[in-house]
């Protein structure tokens, strides 16, 4: 007998992809009273609700809007000792639930959390399929499990809850997720779970296929939002902190102060120069990894897209040290 598990999936205003993943949801190759589906909607203002109401799945509104939010409903709402979690904007794989069952039950007690990779949807616009094929390289995700790409089942760090499935009692334990994060309450419950004692499982077979951000300005916003946030979760467990997260921040405030005094520091200004020139390298060496991954020459875009995601990331950084609340 398979353990019943809750799917949880929390939204706002996902008309556009709402029902691809609610079919793949319906679709599982895993018994179907053995899990429900549970769709947590943050008082959406198009035609998300209607569509969700079409579908065999429990409804849960959700007047504070945030995901947080959203997946404490989900959480305190579940029937199963077991809690997977995806995004409105994702796809998951046939056997993702079955794998990620398979995984938890064969792994060690102190295992609190397995899940599996963020991949790219090669139907999604050029940009879009840039934007995810970057995020899969060293220099667009930081090593972050779920967007670099591994090929083994592995611990790491945190995984990033558009693909996780957790233990509910080890979520109910440390306290729910924050509700003060718009963004990264993933980063800030995985912490506390870690510093409880335990570990983070990464499967690879685990899939499940997200639509990225389809434009330069709506990605701009988002790399904007994430490096806000992700500062905030900072201020919150200063044991989070890498060193090459404040990287972006640290070069645009360098950039700026030699820019204003070029002459006085020419020193300066000259290593500016060769950082600049050791960046570009990096990215042309990241850029060539997109087009091969594409398999396409569109891939070039790429040398928009890093400049973008760490200049936004790094001015949200700035300022949300400048004007959001110290914790």
């Amino acid at each position: 007998m398979q353990p019943f598990v809750s799917v949880v999936v929390g939204i706002r205003n996902e008309e556009r992809y709402i029902e691809e993943c609610i079919l793949s949801l319906l679709d599982l190759d895993y018994p179907k009273d053995c899990y429900e589906v549970i769709i947590v909607d943050g008082m959406s203002t198009d035609n998300t609700r209607e569509i969700v109401d079409k579908f065999p799945v429990r409804l849960i509104p959700n007047e504070k809007i945030n995901v947080a939010a959203a997946r404490n409903l989900g959480v305190k709402n579940a029937r199963g000792d077991f809690v997977a979690f995806t995004d409105g904007d994702c796809k998951v794989d046939k056997i993702w639930l079955k794998t990620l069952v398979q995984e938890m039950q064969n792994a060690p007690e102190d295992v609190a959390c397995v899940g599996g990779p963020n991949l790219v949807f090669d139907t999604d616009p050029v940009f879009a399929r840039v934007v995810g094929y970057a995020q899969e390289t060293l220099l667009g995700s930081g090593g972050s499990a779920q967007c670099h790409g591994y090929q083994q089942k592995q611990y790491v760090q945190s995984i990033p809850n558009c693909n996780a499935f957790y233990k509910k009692s080890v979520i109910e334990d440390v306290g729910y997720f924050d509700e003060y994060f718009v963004l990264g309450q993933d980063g800030d419950l995985n912490f506390r779970i870690g510093k409880a004692g335990y570990k983070f499982l990464f499967v690879p077979e685990a899939k499940v296929w997200h639509h990225r951000r389809g434009t330069i300005k709506t990605f701009s916003v988002r790399m904007f939002k994430y490096g806000a946030w992700m500062a905030e979760l900072f201020k919150k467990h200063r044991e989070t902190v890498r060193w090459y997260a404040f990287l972006p921040p640290m070069a645009i405030i360098y950039t700026i102060v030699v820019f204003l005094n070029p002459f006085r520091f020419l020193i300066l200004f000259q290593l500016l120069a060769i950082l600049s020139v050791l960046y570009f390298l990096f990215v042309s060496f990241s850029v060539f990894q997109v087009i091969s991954k594409m398999r396409s020459f569109k891939g070039i875009l790429a040398l928009v897209v890093f400049p973008v995601q760490h200049f936004m990331y790094g001015f949200g950084i700035l300022f949300s040290t400048l004007n959001f609340r110290n914790k």
